[in-house]
């Protein structure tokens, strides 16, 4: 039986849950490939059937919109889906190998298997793409699976625990949740893969437990994202891409522009543009883009404080405020803000930052 997907997952309920994928691990690194392309459909259908269901849960913990949840969400999953099931036939295929100079005379070929028990801990920014995408290839791999998505969006979790206990046995998948203490107590156990993404502080973490059993790792980790725009640029097309870029999902993205570097010749007609293109798509002052219902909000308080906090600090330094600046901590409302003439000492303090 999957735990519960909305309160904080036992610790002895996560360590039978390990325990009971061990044997069905082994069994899923010979099953055939129609056997994964059926569980990857079944999937799929089931994510679908929920669509509605998840738009109201992101709604709930983001104040996201329905076409961005569609766009950024479920359209990545179900193109990892498509290109899996097409694909899975010949990734499985044994492949031949020239022998070296000491096996001559002899055959060889490699055969691929899955890794056995993976552990996959999502973020709470794009909480369906991060945990269902590298999910698909790991069951189209031959994996078992245990799922530990943020606390931080307790309602689409619920919507995905539905889901995957509809879809799959605990023992080959299932989700736990909680905080800091449910993460711990699977790291203390000894997954064969563990993909995770999020911030570095916790990726050396991750890393650091997966070496005390040898685990192999996948980290998708933060960084910084900043954009140069040269005199040559299409300055057009370079302020819709930068300002979609910024603006999806409230800027909470790991790879959002942050920093814009401009040449001077052009930058007055590059944030003329900016500007526009945030009054055209949300509303021409911060009560109406407030009200504007295709803008995410923050993904809780303590985060929207920050990015006010950021803002408020670096006019407090000299920054010019060209666009936006407004914010409600309590509504994690955050309007979209253009800095200018940001002090090279607040470039530095920021570095670390996510916006």
């Amino acid at each position: 039986m999957n735990p519960s997907p909305t309160h904080d997952t036992p610790i002895e309920l996560i360590q039978a849950c390990f325990a009971a994928q061990a044997e069905r691990a082994l069994a899923l690194r010979t099953s055939s490939a129609s056997e994964r392309i059926g569980k990857l459909k079944l999937l799929q259908a089931a994510l679908l059937k929920r669509q509605s269901e998840l738009h109201q849960a992101f709604a709930s913990d983001f104040g996201k919109p329905a076409a961005e949840v569609d766009l950024t969400e479920l359209l990545p999953v179900v193109d990892e889906i498509h290109a899996a099931t097409r694909h899975l036939r010949s990734w499985m295929r044994p492949r031949r190998v020239m022998p070296g100079l000491t096996t001559l005379g002899t055959s060889a070929r490699v055969t691929y298997q899955g890794k056995g028990r993976c552990l996959i801990i999502g973020p709470w920014n794009y909480p369906v793409a991060t945990l269902i995408s590298p999910l698909v290839s790991a069951i189209a791999a031959g994996n078992t699976v245990i799922l530990k998505p943020s606390e931080f969006t307790p309602a689409v979790n619920a919507v995905l625990g539905t889901v995957i206990a509809e879809v799959f046995d605990a023992a080959e998948v299932t989700m736990v949740t909680g905080a800091t203490a449910t993460a711990q107590a699977l790291l203390d156990c000894p997954f064969d893969h563990i993909f995770f993404t999020g911030s570095s502080t916790v990726g050396k973490l991750v890393m650091s437990a997966a070496a005390r059993h040898l685990a192999s790792v996948t980290l998708e980790l933060g960084g910084k994202s900043p954009v140069i725009v040269d005199e040559s640029a299409d300055l057009a097309q370079a302020a819709e891409l930068i300002m979609w870029g910024k603006l999806v999902n409230a800027g909470q993205s790991c790879i959002a522009p942050d920093t814009l570097f401009v040449h001077r010749s052009v930058r007055d007609e590059l944030l003329h543009r900016c500007k526009v293109i945030v009054a055209a798509r949300y509303g021409k002052s911060d009560a109406a883009i407030a009200s504007s219902p295709d803008l995410t909000r923050m993904i809780h308080e303590r985060h929207a404080a920050r990015v006010a906090a950021l803002i408020d600090d670096a006019v407090g330094l000299g920054a010019k405020l060209l666009l936006g600046g407004g914010h409600n901590v309590r509504e994690r409302f955050i309007a979209p803000t253009l800095l200018t003439d940001v002090p090279p000492e607040l470039r530095a303090g920021a570095a670390g930052h996510r916006f």
